[in-house]
């Protein structure tokens, strides 16, 4: 995730709890007493009121709550039981890696990890321009130490989609078609897949045996939004690894999670473009809440499941996230053919 100056990736924000109710039994209990009716211990009209409300409610809590994802099984992804239809698009995100090789080898030297989204165009994806260019200055001093010893070493890098269901991880290419120019924070890119993946795509899948391609035909609607209170929703996977010393005392890197997750948060300004300081982009959004590394390029949405930006930066309180507006997004489509 690209960091705003003075900042830092972010890590999840503290949700709420929940508090529950225990009742004991105490024979010397006081009762309720209308002169000289049968008693009736409260502890009784407590316990089949709790039988009555409780269970159902409680029942209710992960509603909208929960996905089935692959090897994890259930897992939650929201602290709150997410709108309808944000959590039926949230299911369509896709996660996208850049890979950097040593040229003309598949020996992998790195990579670079977000999210990604399709546009109103099927197949079109859209993500965030420094999954690739934050990596590239990495592996120019790669290159240059390399050459010490190996005069024609040198790298390339590919595109990669995964598509993450209940029952596995689907791996498919992608191809740059559009990145937002240099020296403008036109954070954006546009990647493609090839025919023969848009072709599975496009084949019929049931409730036993679903399709994973059909992900890339599930197009977005593009949303403006303003300052109103409305809740919007940040979504995105979050790749997590560790580190250990091998017996050779060499340090190694083993991935162990991946955070599938959407947070609540609120619109707390929109950022024009100022005349004393051009970035390309004509509004930004500042919301109030967090996001994780690997959000980056992941859409935001409303309480309808629409875009309504791109998740780009996060502030150093982890309290704040920055998003490119839908506007922007679409014009850059635009200007580059693809709408």
């Amino acid at each position: 995730m690209f960091i705003v100056p003075n900042s830092r990736y972010p890590n999840p924000s503290e949700r709420k709890g929940q508090m529950t109710l225990f009742l004991s039994k105490n024979r010397d209990m006081p009762t309720l007493s209308l002169k000289g009716s049968v008693c009736v211990p409260l502890f009784l009209f407590v316990l089949a009121l709790s039988q009555l409300i409780t269970a159902p409610l409680f029942a209710q809590d992960l509603r909208n709550r929960t996905e089935e994802m692959y090897p994890f099984g259930k897992i939650i992804i929201s602290s709150e039981s997410l709108p309808d239809k944000v959590y039926e698009a949230q299911k369509n995100k896709i996660l996208i890696s850049v890979v950097f090789l040593e040229k003309g080898t598949s020996n992998i030297i790195t990579n670079s990890v977000g999210t990604g989204y399709v546009s109103e165009t099927a197949g079109v994806i859209v993500t965030a321009r420094h999954l690739l260019m934050e990596i590239i200055p990495e592996m120019e001093k790669v290159k240059a130490e390399k050459r010490k010893t190996n005069p024609l070493f040198d790298y390339e890098y590919v595109f990669m989609g995964t598509l993450i269901t209940s029952s596995a991880w689907t791996n498919f290419p992608l191809y740059l078609v559009a990145i937002g120019e240099q020296g403008t924070l036109k954070d954006m890119m546009v990647l493609k897949t090839d025919v023969a993946t848009m072709e599975k795509a496009r084949r019929i899948g049931n409730f036993a045996n679903p399709n994973p391609y059909a992900i890339l035909l599930k197009t977005s609607r593009f949303s403006d939004a303003k300052v109103d209170g409305s809740r919007v929703y940040i979504s995105g996977f979050g790749p997590v690894t560790a580190g250990y010393f091998d017996k050779n005392n060499r340090p190694v890197s083993v991935f162990v999670d991946l955070i599938n997750h959407t947070f609540s948060a609120e619109i707390e300004a929109l950022l024009p473009e100022m005349p004393e300081n051009k970035t390309g982009v004509k509004i930004m959004y500042r919301l109030r809440d967090s996001a994780e590394p690997g959000f980056s390029g992941g859409k935001v949405m409303n309480d309808q499941g629409q875009v309504i930006g791109m998740t780009i930066a996060v502030s150093i309180s982890k309290n704040f996230v920055f998003v490119i507006s839908s506007k922007d997004i679409k014009e850059f489509l635009k200007d580059n053919g693809l709408k």
